[in-house]
């Protein structure tokens, strides 16, 4: 293996990993599983921990996306798996750009709406147009990254760099995010890391 795409495989784990670490803080890792007033109180109550939470996704998202870059531009691959893989990252960059907005976005206006709340202040409809606006990047999102995950896994495993198991659990995992979306109109944006993970892990470690 180059050094490249040993390169490439480390910030494919890299991304993930330090986007877990970011939601480790203890008193606020429920902020995901309350209603909408417990969610508020704590993002009022940890704002570091609020802030640190996105800067997490955004880095592993950044991370995660120069990993794939490097890997299209590393791999000798044929023709065919190349051009899918190519644009299945071009793909994966564009959602990427689209989380970071959300990201970006809820970092500063739920803050806002919590200090809104707790001051008894109306937050209609401002909030509801936000969550409307927000939601339709975040549909953006798992929608162009999920076939672009799927295409990465499936260039990969035509040109031999990752096994068939591996890949079949990465495009499971993947289709999991999406029917989710799907179904329920929601997803955990986290698990869509979990694919590229295993891609990577699966390149240091040779399962091909």
């Amino acid at each position: 293996m180059s050094d490249e795409i040993r390169l490439a495989a480390a910030l494919l784990v890299a991304g993930p990993v330090v986007g877990a670490m970011c939601l480790m803080y203890p008193p606020f890792f429920r902020v995901w599983m309350v209603d909408r007033e417990e969610h508020l109180a704590m993002v009022a109550a940890h704002p570091m921990a609020w802030r640190m939470v996105n800067v997490g996704f955004v880095a592993a998202t950044a991370l995660t996306t120069a990993g794939l870059g490097i890997l299209a531009g590393g791999l000798d691959l044929a023709a065919g798996p190349r051009a899918i893989l190519a644009a299945a990252v071009v793909a994966y960059a564009i959602g990427a750009i689209l989380w970071c907005v959300v990201l970006a976005v809820r970092s500063r206006t739920t803050p806002q709406l919590a200090e809104m709340v707790a001051a008894d202040r109306p937050t209609e409809p401002a909030e509801s147009l936000l969550g409307a606006a927000l939601g339709g990047l975040f549909v953006a999102f798992v929608w162009t990254t999920s076939p672009a995950i799927l295409g990465i896994t499936l260039a990969l495993t035509l040109g031999g760099s990752v096994g068939v198991p591996v890949a079949v659990v990465a495009a499971l995992v993947t289709a999991l995010a999406l029917g989710g979306q799907i179904l329920t109109g929601d997803t955990i944006p986290a698990i869509l890391y979990v694919p590229t993970l295993l891609l990577g892990l699966a390149l240091l470690a040779g399962w091909t």
